[in-house]
């Protein structure tokens, strides 16, 4: 784990998601989640040596595939956005897509237990606070990047937990996405009240204001080449054709290119059957 700010700690999980601890003395919040069983029993044994008490809540930031590839037996009080109930957005369909399987097949799968949803205790429309001790946990909802996504803040730390709202450096997953409300939550996170705050992307860790920026002109450029096939009604090849102009935007990781080309095409096809007339 690494410390990020006084008893805020981060680290990667299997899927390459950077989960958080926020730390307290009786206890702590955890942002995001492991999604294997003994990769849980790893984080529960890693935090124990961090903390004082039993985690208290855990905060899903929203309701992309990854992050519901849940575990059994978490004890946790799940908080998440109250859009994330919308069962024919969460749920996974009864057969997979070709790019689904495909993501699935590279490694993901095995390290998952079966899919099974966790109904969260706690929900909220527009905001929600949790205390740990003297510290604020403030929760907003920001949907550009997901319908339920979320950001935790800490205002005392100056620390804000931003799910997908930015990833400058892999293509992203479009699926429950709205591109122009995308737009909006980064030039929030690029005006003066964040100035001075570390931002924290689950794909990339801390990013700073330059991150934003470049996740601001991926998000334009997607959704220059998106909005006129759409409003044409174009069809689902036509829209998927620009897959490979929007993956040109990204360095080439050759460990990840197979999964990030079918996780985008996978994601935008859920987005057209989600927005198309």
């Amino acid at each position: 784990m690494q410390e990020i700010a006084p008893n805020v700690f981060i680290e990667h999980n299997s899927l390459g998601l950077i989960t958080g601890v926020i730390r307290g003395n009786s206890g702590s919040v955890l942002i995001d989640s492991p999604s294997r069983q003994d990769e849980m029993r790893s984080w529960r044994s890693g935090t124990a040596r961090l903390i004082t008490g039993e985690p208290r809540f855990l905060v899903h930031l929203d309701t992309n595939y990854d992050r519901l590839l849940s575990i059994k037996g978490t004890d946790y009080v799940i908080v998440t956005h109250i859009n994330s109930l919308m069962p024919e957005k969460t749920k996974p369909s009864g057969s997979k897509t070709t790019d689904e399987s495909t993501w699935v097949s590279e490694g993901h799968e095995a390290l998952v237990s079966p899919f099974r949803l966790l109904p969260p205790e706690i929900v909220f429309n527009q905001s929600l606070s949790l205390f740990l001790d003297d510290t604020e946990i403030f929760l907003e909802h920001h949907p550009g990047s997901n319908f339920a996504g979320i950001w935790a803040e800490l205002p005392g730390k100056k620390v804000v937990f931003v799910g997908d709202t930015v990833l400058p450096e892999q293509p992203p997953f479009l699926a429950y996405c709205d591109l122009e409300r995308w737009r909006a939550d980064l030039d929030i996170l690029s005006g003066k009240k964040y100035r001075n705050y570390l931002i924290v992307s689950s794909r990339s860790g801390v990013v700073d204001q330059d991150g934003v920026q470049k996740m601001s002109e991926h998000i334009c450029a997607i959704q220059a080449l998106l909005e006129p096939l759409m409003t044409n009604g174009a069809s689902l090849d036509e829209v998927l054709a620009v897959v490979p102009e929007i993956m040109q935007r990204y360095d080439a990781d050759a460990n990840n290119l197979d999964m990030h080309f079918n996780r985008l095409r996978w994601g935008l096809t859920t987005y057209y059957e989600l927005n198309h007339a």
